[in-house]
C-alpha cells in the first residue's frame, strides 16, 4: 500500500480479552457531555476524553454517521437522536413511567421526602428516577450519575442481597432495609430496601432521602415500614409484568439478572 494510503492518525484497534479499544473511546465521546453540556467544540471533547484532536475528529465523524452525535456548524457537536433512543428502550427495560414513578409518587406523598429509584450496573448502582417531596430536600448526586456500592443506603442494600458477607450484610437481609447519614454525601442521608426481579435477583433498590442531621436516622426510621412496604409491592408488580406478556418480556426486561 502506498504511504499516502496510510492514515495515521486513525484510532488503532485494539482487542485485550472481549475489549476493543476503539469503541471505548468512542463512548467515551458520548461520556464527555455533562448534565449542562448542549454543544461541545472538538478540543473541548478532546480534552475531556483525553483523545488527538485527529482521533476525537475521526471518532466523531463515525458517531455521526450512525446518529450517536450530530456535527453543528463551527466545529462544535452535539448528541444525536440515537442517543435519546437508547435511552428510551433503557428506561423501558425497568418500566420506568408506568411502574416505577407512580411507586415514587406515592411514596414521596406518603412520606414528605424525596424517593428515587437505583438500579443496579456493572457493580454500581445508577439513579434512574427521581421524585421530589413536600419537604423540597432532595439528594446531591444526580439522575443518572453511576455511584459507588459501598457508601450510602441504596449501595448497602445492593450489596448485601447480592450476597456480600459480613454482620452489617446480614443485619441488612434480616431487616430488609438499610439506613446512613453522610455516608455516600456529607449533606445526605438515606434510607433503602431491595427491589428484586421475576426470579429473585435484586435489580435495585427503593431510596428515601433527607438532610444529614442529628435527628436524620430517627427520621428515616420511622418511615423502614413504609419503604420496605413499597419496595416489595414494585418487586411484585415488576414480577407480574414481566410474565404478562412473553413479547413485553423480550423487548423490556430481556437484561435482567
Amino acid at each position: 500500500m502506498p504511504d499516502s494510503d496510510i492514515d495515521a492518525d486513525a484510532p488503532t484497534v485494539t482487542v485485550t480479552g472481549t475489549t476493543v479499544t476503539a469503541v471505548l473511546r468512542a463512548l467515551s465521546l458520548l461520556d464527555a457531555f455533562g448534565e449542562h453540556d448542549a454543544q461541545l467544540t472538538l478540543a473541548q471533547l478532546a480534552q475531556r476524553t483525553q483523545l488527538a484532536k485527529p482521533t476525537a475528529l475521526r471518532l466523531a465523524r463515525t458517531l455521526s454517521v450512525a446518529g450517536y452525535l450530530v456535527a453543528l456548524p463551527g466545529g462544535v457537536w452535539r448528541l444525536g437522536p440515537a442517543v435519546a433512543l437508547l435511552g428510551a428502550r433503557y428506561q423501558r427495560a425497568f418500566d420506568l413511567r408506568n411502574v416505577i414513578e407512580p411507586t415514587l409518587h406515592a411514596l414521596a406523598q406518603a412520606t414528605g421526602h424525596s424517593a428515587s429509584f437505583f438500579a443496579l450496573e456493572h457493580g454500581r448502582r445508577v439513579r434512574l428516577l427521581r421524585v421530589r417531596g413536600a419537604d423540597g430536600f432532595v439528594s446531591p448526586t444526580r439522575v443518572g450519575e453511576p455511584l459507588p456500592l459501598d457508601r450510602g443506603a441504596a449501595g448497602q442494600v445492593i450489596l448485601a442481597f447480592t450476597g456480600h458477607l459480613g454482620d452489617l450484610m446480614e443485619t441488612i437481609r434480616q431487616r430488609r432495609y438499610h439506613a446512613t447519614v453522610g455516608e455516600a454525601n456529607a449533606l445526605a442521608a438515606s434510607i433503602a430496601a431491595p427491589v428484586f426481579a421475576a426470579r429473585g435477583a435484586v435489580i435495585g433498590a427503593l431510596s428515601l432521602a433527607v438532610p444529614a442531621s442529628d435527628d436524620a436516622n430517627a427520621e428515616l426510621l420511622r418511615h423502614a415500614d413504609a419503604i420496605v412496604e413499597a419496595a416489595n409491592r414494585l418487586s411484585q408488580t415488576l414480577a407480574a409484568a414481566r410474565y404478562a406478556d412473553q413479547e413485553t418480556i423480550v423487548q423490556r426486561s430481556h437484561w435482567h439478572p
